[in-house]
């Protein structure tokens, strides 16, 4: 995959998945939906999740993985496998930092909150990362290639 193709890839890929998650971090921290906090969270994981998809071999560490099971690349388990691993990379960075920034940075709580923030959201967020972006995953990838002429 080129460069140009890898980088409208993850634009395109991780804005459903940056709404999902911050989407669903804000229901399981408040009960409701603040826009405005939303769109920050939304904002920050977006960036957060390009970084991650462009700098981190979190592909090819999930293909790694998937091979392991000896799944054959383009076979529906493949993809459930690769996206394991590709799932708990990116819901891994971007609740260290999210969490972070709303529970210590916005909320003004100590590192003990912060901590059971952690712990109690990361599986809902990493199920719905995980759904989001298995579905996802094969559109994203159609319509950058057909943008990019691949």
């Amino acid at each position: 995959m080129s460069l140009k193709r890898k980088t409208l890839y993850t634009l395109i890929m991780n804005v459903p998945i940056a709404l999902a998650i911050s989407l669903t971090a804000q229901l399981l921290a408040t009960g409701t939906v603040v826009l405005q906090l939303l769109l920050l969270n939304f904002t920050l994981a977006y960036i957060i999740s390009f970084v991650v998809g462009m700098v981190i071999p979190v592909v090819r560490w999930g293909a790694g993985f998937a091979g392991l099971f000896h799944a054959k690349p383009d076979s529906l388990l493949f993809g459930l496998l690769v996206n394991v691993i590709v799932n708990l990379v990116y819901v891994a960075v971007n609740c260290l930092i999210l969490t972070w920034f709303n529970v210590v940075y916005l909320g003004g709580q100590p590192m003990q909150v912060y901590l059971i923030a952690m712990i109690s959201t990361f599986v809902p967020i990493y199920l719905v990362g995980y759904v989001v972006s298995f579905l996802w995953n094969t559109p994203a990838m159609k319509l950058s290639a057909r943008i990019c002429g691949e």
